[in-house]
């Protein structure tokens, strides 16, 4: 799951950030939810959910936001998340929201969801294990020995469905994600419960 999820909020909003987060995208595949990691782990995550005028407007949405964010940077004495913008688009009733987030520990945290991004070697050193079903952008399955010849290179694993967009090319993914370029995974179109990308370094 991505976006705006804090444990402690049991409200509407957070009914329908969920919502979105599972979805991964809506009809509208100008407005799907991302999750863009920079080399650093540094994310952008832009979220887009149908709000309805009955719940919020988006004044009180941004207060709220704010609130949420505010509790969750002075738990840990430090700026780990700050609010883009919240801006409602299309009808009136359509928002989006881009939150930034210092590392994917904070993201994870703050969804309560998993999200890592480091090397392949760093990824095992910490206990998680590397899928033997990866399979290439022909959809052809990963040798074990392809794997280790990429030991150095960056793999994200999540338990995440929305669209990842990465800061190298995807060389290896998890069977059922569907990408769009390069740089671009839609996780929502695979099955499985955790997701693994390698990437090209």
């Amino acid at each position: 799951m991505s976006g705006f999820m804090m444990k402690k909020n049991t409200g509407i909003l957070i009914a329908l950030i969920m919502a979105a987060c599972l979805l991964g995208c809506g009809a509208d595949e100008t407005k799907t939810t991302t999750v863009s990691l920079d080399k650093k782990g540094k994310i952008i995550n832009t979220i887009y959910e149908d709000f309805g005028e009955e719940y919020y407007d988006i004044s009180e949405l941004t207060r709220m936001a704010e609130d949420e964010i505010a509790l969750f940077n002075s738990e840990r004495l430090s700026e780990k998340i700050t609010l883009g913008s919240v801006d409602k688009i299309s009808d009136g009733t359509m928002v989006k929201m881009v939150l930034n987030f210092e590392t994917t520990d904070d993201y994870e945290d703050f969804n309560n969801t998993t999200l890592y991004y480091g090397t392949v070697q760093d990824a095992m050193d910490r206990g998680y294990e590397i899928s033997s079903e990866l399979i290439d952008e022909n959809g052809l399955k990963v040798s074990l020995e392809a794997v280790e010849n990429n030991k150095n290179n960056h793999i994200i694993i999540t338990k995440d469905k929305s669209v990842f967009i990465t800061p190298y090319n995807i060389v290896y993914t998890t069977n059922g994600v569907s990408l769009k370029g390069k740089k671009e995974a839609v996780l929502s179109s695979s099955t499985n419960d955790e997701i693994q990308l390698i990437l090209s370094k």
